[in-house]
């Protein structure tokens, strides 16, 4: 369930929003800025897969004694 958010709340999401819109018009007006922002997203994203590649290798490894991580502890 959310979270109502108060008025300073909102007031201060507003101004965030307000940046970031600005700054994705500067962007968006720069070829040279917006490439530079698509290969790093692109280096970002791969970032992401190989550590979410890492987890999941972390989430398959077995203990010394064979259990698995689900041996009936409750998370």
């Amino acid at each position: 369930m959310a979270t109502k958010m108060t008025k300073q709340d909102l007031q201060w999401q507003a101004e965030s929003d307000a940046r970031t819109m600005a700054s994705y018009q500067e962007i968006l007006g720069d070829k040279a800025r917006m490439n530079r922002a698509i290969k790093e997203a692109e280096k970002q994203a791969r970032d992401l897969n190989k550590r979410a590649s890492a987890m999941q290798n972390a989430a398959k490894v077995r203990t010394s004694t064979g259990t698995s991580r689900s041996s009936g502890r409750k998370r």
